[in-house]
C-alpha cells in the first residue's frame, strides 16, 4: 500500500503561477519527451549493468534476490476456449503446456525501467498528480548464471489495472487506464514507482518484479557522454549519417543516430532497431574496456546516472564486485515488445495485449524449457 501523501492547496496567486510556467515550457516539453525512447531507458540499464550494479545479486543470498515476493503466475483464461490451458504447479514454479514443462528460472532479476515526462523527478511543491507519466517502460531481465540481458517494452498506452488514489493519498480503486498513468499516483518518485511495479505486475499475470529505476529527460545527454562518446560504423545512410562511416557519437548526434527514421520507408522502423541494438552492443562493450584501465570509472558512471534518477537498488557493495560484470560478458540478448494492438479509445490510443502471445512470451524469458 502506498504510504499518504500530503496535498498542499495553493493559493490563487501560487496556482496562477504554475500555470503560467507549464505554459511557457510547454513547445520545450513537448520537444524533449519526443526524445524519451524506450532505447534511451535501456541505454541506462545497461550503462548501470557496465558499471556493475547487476553483479550486486552475486553478493546477495539466493534467498533474499527477489525481494517482492513469491512467484504466483496467474494465466487466467488463457486456452481454456481451446484445450490448450496450462497446468501451473507450486504457484507457477512449473508450468505444463501444450505437451511441454516449463520451470521458472530463479537466476533472472528483473529490474522496471521507467522514463518519466518531466526535467527532473518528483511533484511541483508538493502538489499530487505533477509528478509526470512514465512515457516509457520496459523491463531488463538480467540472467546471473550467463550475464545475458532480455528486454521487454511495455508500450505506454497499454491497458492494465492501476490503483487510483484520490489528492490525499487515499487508496480509490483498481481502474483499468494507460500504464503510463499509474505513475501519475504517487510522489513522482518512490511511491509513483511502487505503484507502476504494481501494473507491471498485474501485466506480467503475477510474476513480481525485483527493482525498479526512474529516469528524468535531462540525464539523456549526460549518460551518453558519460564514457567520452561511442565509436561506431554507421549501418545506413540516415539524416547526418552516411553508411559506413566511422563516427564518435556524443550528445545531440547518439540521439539522431538511435530516433531518426525515415518515414517514407515501409522498414524504416526495423533498420532503427538495429541501429539501437548496434549502439547498446558498443556501449557496453567500450564502457567494459574503459572499466579495465581505470576502475574508478564504476563510481563515476553511478554518480552520474543517480543525478537523474531514482532507484531501490543498494550500491554499497558495487564497486567491491563489479570486477564480476567486466568477466561476465554482459550482452544483450534480445529485446521484445509486449505483444497487442493499438485501438482507437473514447478519448486516447488503448494497446491492449494478446494475453496468449503475452503468456508465451513470459514463458520465453523467464523460464526454462525441459
Amino acid at each position: 500500500m502506498l504510504s499518504r501523501l500530503k496535498y498542499i492547496e495553493y493559493p490563487k496567486e501560487v496556482r496562477k503561477n504554475l500555470i503560467e510556467r507549464d505554459k511557457n515550457n510547454k513547445r520545450k516539453t513537448r520537444k524533449k519527451k519526443k526524445k524519451l525512447l524506450v532505447f534511451l531507458i535501456i541505454l541506462l540499464a545497461l550503462i548501470i549493468a557496465a558499471a556493475g550494479v547487476f553483479c550486486f545479486f552475486w553478493y546477495r543470498s539466493r534467498s533474499n534476490m527477489h525481494p517482492n515476493g513469491d512467484i504466483n503466475f496467474d494465466p487466467g483464461d488463457i486456452g481454456l476456449d481451446d484445450d490448450t490451458a496450462p497446468v501451473i504447479h507450486d504457484s507457477g514454479k512449473i508450468i505444463e503446456y501444450k505437451g511441454e514443462k516449463y520451470y521458472f528460472n530463479e537466476n533472472i532479476v528483473s529490474l522496471a525501467l521507467m522514463g518519466v515526462d518531466k526535467n527532473t523527478l518528483g511533484t511541483d511543491y508538493g502538489a499530487v498528480g505533477t509528478g509526470g507519466q512514465a512515457d516509457t517502460i520496459a523491463l531488463a531481465l538480467y540472467d546471473i548464471s550467463n550475464g545475458k540481458i532480455n528486454i521487454a517494452v511495455i508500450p505506454r498506452d497499454t491497458m492494465v489495472g492501476v490503483n487510483t488514489y484520490d489528492k490525499e493519498g487515499g487508496f480509490i480503486d483498481i481502474k483499468e487506464q494507460q500504464i503510463c498513468v499509474s505513475y501519475a499516483y504517487g510522489d513522482g518518485k518512490k511511491t509513483s514507482c511502487d505503484n507502476t511495479m504494481r501494473s507491471i505486475n498485474r501485466l506480467f499475470m503475477g510474476i513480481p518484479i525485483d527493482y525498479y529505476l526512474a529516469m528524468d529527460l535531462d540525464g539523456i545527454p549526460a549518460l551518453n557522454d558519460a564514457i567520452g562518446g561511442v565509436t561506431l560504423t554507421c549501418l545506413e545512410t540516415e539524416g547526418r549519417f552516411t553508411a559506413g562511416q566511422t563516427v564518435t557519437l556524443s550528445g545531440e548526434d547518439a540521439d539522431a543516430y538511435v530516433r531518426d527514421r525515415d518515414m517514407s520507408r515501409v522498414d524504416s522502423d526495423t533498420a532503427r532497431r538495429a541501429r539501437q541494438k548496434q549502439y547498446m552492443e558498443c556501449y557496453i562493450s567500450q564502457a567494459t574496456d574503459l572499466i579495465k584501465k581505470n576502475f574508478s570509472l564504476v563510481g563515476t558512471l553511478y554518480r552520474r546516472a543517480m543525478n537523474y534518477t531514482v532507484t531501490d537498488i543498494s550500491l554499497d557493495n558495487a564497486t567491491y564486485i563489479a570486477s564480476t560484470a567486466i568477466s561476465n560478458n554482459l550482452s544483450v540478448n534480445d529485446f521484445k515488445t509486449v505483444p497487442g494492438k493499438y485501438e482507437a479509445g473514447a478519448r486516447y490510443a488503448e494497446y491492449h495485449i494478446d494475453e496468449t502471445a503475452l503468456f508465451e512470451m513470459i514463458l520465453e524469458l523467464y523460464y526454462t524449457k525441459q
